[in-house]
């Protein structure tokens, strides 16, 4: 009575290995390894993040907690040449302050933090006059170019170029932040600095005129925190509105040293990094002994020279976000441009040479009228070329050089307005007599590919085709001859003709310590940037989380596992200098702040959520592996010990999610990577036993020798899984399975009925919700009713047609069915089971015998097809008798299912009935109540008065017939022996 079945389920578990053993150590080897990692802890400082144990709240290389002092992370582009005549302060860094210390919009877009009180906690203060006056500071105040994503929606008259047209038209003392890149808890804030200096024009110290400048002490101040009360002028307070400060004494911030606000930004950089000044006059009388210090590259000044906008547009452009047109009577037509190009006539170069060495009586390098430049940009923190501009070096000529009678460059602002190169239209009728332009074309005369034809620089071209990171400088560096047009190598060729030392411009085979030599003897003089951002370690990636099959994460991140301590491992790039190397930081997260959404797209947003990271968990080494897409790998394990108070940490029927970063070390800063994706370990456990007594099995019988219509045996119960369905945002559970098949007992084989599918018990599906699903194979529909939080009564119905095989032996009708429960890891529960004779064959009768005297026949059922076998003796066969009264009598089958019956007294015709009403085929249940069984047809007769046939002698109609035979030889023996009798007696 069962179909072919499939085979037994066979669970395979892979064993998990087990690398951990025992470690015995002694004491003395403890203190052996103790007293070795203190010594290596002294001498091998690593530079790496330290971070709490338990809430992640440092990156840094001090303490467990950030630092608040600010440090200097990179200095950029540095006037560090000036004239004493054009001194001025231009700087472009980054710096590294605490996550969270500055936000850029403390002041509305292109504003300026210069109100009564300062609503920004970062300004600067800077030497003014130098080691003339060396207390003598100014401040410099911030103006905010980050344009916000809804400025335009809530600024309806505003343009998203408003900040940066506003650091255009600067030209007092000011910085601006154009990136604030998160790493860990510090924020690095990508700077730049315009500000006025006013260095002593004469001396008569011959040590300050030697050629390439003297060197001049600067100190560069940052504070950060509140302003407003921060700094002390000689013995009062240094009020925010006072820009100037003459009396101020460093040491007065000790307050602020004890809290960490502030650094001199200038005091890591190296000497020949720091600041030359060219003295503005010559010393000497104008003969032989005449003293200057070389030639040099104008550094504008207020509107000196004239450039888009009218002021200092060339530092530090903003070319974020594009820029309007702009025209006057002395620049002409500036057109507009795109986010990410500078305008014509934004940038220039001029160089000026006071008489040279000698010049009075032969000219030795008295004449710059030609000059090199390069455009030079970063990628990935090193100095390349910008191939879309200037592959190499430019030399630009037709320069008219200064008079060489000059000695001074007092009052020469004019000369630059009118000899000073800047990018525009070579053909533009302006600019048609010189050869003195910024305008970068091929060797074919075609205009560069950043090159816009109106002068205009494409720094987002440039950026994009050679994937820069977004910061561009120009710099230069002087061709200066002689008087009579031979090259200058006479005197200090590495400040008058650099070329001839090999000094100028820089190419991708350089070594970087080439590179910054080349780069630090040419003067930077324009600087822009396009979307910069400080090149990241690449992001790691969490591809496993360890379970019992050592699965990858599935479609959504996530793995089950058993294991509430697993491992995590992933893919990570390695850093190229194995002395630096990249460290994984793997975080759990802390369920009151989870992991902030978003981190498929990743950014500065979702780093900055400090309070989202999570708990640090671990760290490791990203170690080289050739088989990972990423060239390393890694792995961390959740020790389920790391979980602060009031978090329970990993418990089953619970989840974590995971996230990691890189930390780099190379830079000495900690830089960060983006966090990797998430993987969510969900914590899954054996599931419960099904309750064998809640089962329960209905057999459907015959009816009047038929099964009815769409019978069904029902087969119910109830179900308590441990996992049930869930989903929270892109969190979710699936829930356990419940697995339904039967037997027949003398099978071996089980039949699948109905394997629920995922998501049939839901977590918070409300008490009396009645889904139902379907068994895509069996085709079975299984009714579920949830009766409580975490309990479902079901009901399965199973066709009677899939109860087949009866061949008469009660082991092929008796069925045992089965409930499991598989968990989210494909883990079974123990089995429960229930047995239950399933009998639907009814019983066939037949009348053999139907007169008066006796009624008689046999009941059978048919089996395997057309087979008879006889019906269990002592099922009752009901016979209704005829007549007015409808009598009846009950009778039990006999032998060989043989039933017999003797009609009434006074019932000697009419039609009888006899029938099965039940064959008992379920038997009592354990209570020893009825359960019902099947019913046969109808079988009737005519009584018949006489004997019937079948009655007479040698037919089988016994008692009777027998006495009747009897009676007639009895009969013929006596007339026998009366015949004798006469024939003795006529004898005598």
């Amino acid at each position: 009575m069962i179909p072919s079945g499939f085979g037994g389920f066979v669970l395979k578990r892979l064993q998990e290995r087990n690398n951990k053993g025992s470690l015995h150590m002694n004491r003395s080897i403890i203190a052996i390894l103790i007293t070795l990692l203190a010594t290596l802890a002294m001498v091998v400082p690593l530079g790496l993040s330290a971070l709490s144990a338990s809430q992640a709240n440092a990156i840094d290389g001090q303490d467990e907690t950030a630092s608040r002092k600010p440090l200097l992370y990179r200095m950029m582009a540095f006037n560090d040449r000036i004239d004493t005549y054009q001194d001025e302060l231009r700087m472009d860094f980054i710096l590294r302050v605490k996550h969270n210390e500055f936000k850029p919009d403390c002041v509305d877009l292109g504003k300026a933090d210069t109100g009564g009180k300062s609503n920004c906690n970062l300004s600067f203060v800077y030497q003014y006059v130098g080691s003339d006056n060396p207390a003598d500071y100014h401040r410099v105040k911030y103006i905010n170019t980050i344009t916000p994503d809804d400025y335009l929606e809530n600024n309806k008259t505003g343009y998203a170029y408003d900040g940066a047209t506003a650091w255009a038209d600067n030209h007092l003392q000011r910085f601006t932040v154009h990136k604030v890149i998160n790493s860990g808890l510090y924020d690095y804030l990508t700077i730049s600095i315009e500000g006025d200096m006013n260095i002593a024009d004469k001396s008569k110290d011959p040590a300050k005129f030697v050629a390439g400048g003297h060197p001049e002490p600067l100190n560069v101040f940052a504070i950060v925190g509140d302003q407003n009360t921060a700094l002390s002028c000689g013995s009062s307070s240094w009020a925010w509105g006072t820009e100037t400060c003459s009396t101020f004494d460093p040491a007065s911030m000790s307050d602020l040293q004890a809290q960490d606000r502030y650094s001199n930004i200038t005091a890591s950089l190296s000497k020949d990094k720091q600041m030359k000044v060219y003295m503005g006059d010559c010393l000497g009388s104008g003969g032989d002994d005449l003293q200057c210090s070389g030639p040099y590259s104008w550094v504008g000044w207020d509107s000196n020279p004239y450039l888009y906008r009218n002021h200092q547009a060339n530092w530090g452009m903003v070319t974020d976000y594009g820029f309007p047109a702009y025209s006057d009577g002395t620049v002409g037509n500036i057109n507009a441009t795109a986010p990410g190009t500078a305008p014509a006539r934004s940038f220039f170069v001029y160089w000026m040479n006071l008489r040279g060495p000698g010049n009075k009586t032969n000219g030795i390098c008295s004449e710059t009228s030609s000059y090199y430049y390069q455009w030079v940009a970063l990628k990935d923190s090193q100095w390349v070329p910008v191939k879309e501009l200037t592959p190499e070096p430019v030399l630009v000529t037709g320069q008219q050089p200064s008079p060489n009678t000059l000695t001074t460059t007092y009052g020469l602002q004019g000369m630059v307005n009118t000899n000073g190169a800047y990018n525009v239209n070579p053909t533009d009728p302006k600019y048609a007599n010189t050869t003195n332009v910024l305008f970068a074309t091929d060797k074919d005369g075609n205009p560069m590919p950043a090159q816009k034809a109106d002068g205009g620089i494409d720094f987002k071209e440039a950026k994009e085709k050679q994937d820069l990171d977004g910061y561009f400088k120009l710099v230069t560096w002087p061709d200066t001859r002689n008087s009579d047009g031979t090259e200058c190598t006479a005197v200090s060729p590495e400040v008058y003709s650099p070329k001839s030392a090999g000094l100028v411009g820089i190419d991708d085979n350089m070594s970087a310590a080439q590179k910054d030599t080349n780069l630090s003897a040419g003067w930077t003089i324009d600087t822009a940037f396009y979307k910069y951002n400080v090149p990241r370690p690449d992001d790691p990636t969490i591809t496993k989380i360890q379970n019992d099959a050592d699965a990858g994460l599935d479609a959504s991140g996530g793995v089950y596992t058993s294991k509430l301590d697993p491992i995590i491992s992933g893919e990570c790039t390695p850093s190229k200098d194995e002395k630096h190397p990249n460290t994984v930081v793997l975080y759990g997260e802390d369920p009151t702040n989870p992991i902030a959404d978003g981190q498929g797209t990743n950014g500065d947003d979702l780093v900055k959520s400090s309070d989202t990271w999570g708990f640090r968990l671990g760290e490791a080494v990203c170690e080289t592996d050739t088989g990972s897409k990423q060239g390393g790998s890694w792995w961390i394990q959740d020790t389920n010990k790391q979980y602060p108070s009031p978090d329970p940490g990993n418990k089953y029927n619970g989840y974590r999610r995971y996230h990691a970063w890189v930390v780099e070390s190379t830079s000495g800063f900690g830089l960060t990577s983006y966090f990797s994706n998430v993987g969510t370990a969900y914590f899954v456990s054996g599931e419960n036993v099904p309750d064998a007594s809640k089962f329960s099995v209905t057999v459907p019988h015959t009816v009047n020798g038929s099964l009815p219509t769409g019978s069904v045996v029902t087969f119910q119960g109830e179900v308590s899984p441990v996992y049930t369905a869930w989903s929270s945002g892109k969190l979710g559970m699936t829930d356990s399975r419940m697995v339904v098949s039967m037997k027949q007992n003398a099978a071996s084989d089980w039949t699948p009925l109905l394997t629920t599918p995922a998501n049939t018990f839901q977590r918070d599906a409300a008490a009396g919700a009645a889904p139902s699903v379907t068994d895509p194979t069996s085709g079975l529909t299984l009714s579920l009713t949830k009766t409580a939080a975490s309990t479902w009564s079901w009901s399965l119905n199973i066709p009677a047609d899939k109860f087949t095989g009866y061949n008469g032996d009660d082991e092929t009708q008796t069925y045992t069915f089965h409930v499991e429960m598989i968990n989210p890891m494909n883990l079974r529960s123990g089995p429960a089971s229930i047995e239950r004779k399933i009998d639907m064959t009814p019983t066939t009768l037949t009348i053999d015998r139907h007169d008066v005297f006796q009624v008689a026949g046999r009941a059978y059922k048919y089996v395997d097809g057309d087979r008879k076998i006889p019906e269990t003796k002592g099922t009752l066969v009901h016979i209704t008798w005829p007549g007015k009264t409808n009598s009846s009598t009950d009778v039990a089958v006999g032998d060989q299912g043989s039933w017999q019956a003797t009609p009434p007294e006074g019932v000697n015709q009419g039609q009888f009935s006899a029938q099965v009403l039940s064959d008992d085929a379920e038997g009592s249940d354990a209570q020893g109540r009825f359960q019902g069984g099947n019913q046969s047809a109808s079988v009737s007769h005519e009584l018949d008065f006489r004997p019937s046939t079948s009655s007479l002698p040698l037919t089988g109609g016994w008692p009777l017939s027998v006495l009747r035979i009897l009676l007639l030889i009895a009969l013929g023996l006596v007339g026998f022996v009366a015949c004798l009798r006469n024939r003795q007696e006529s004898r005598h």
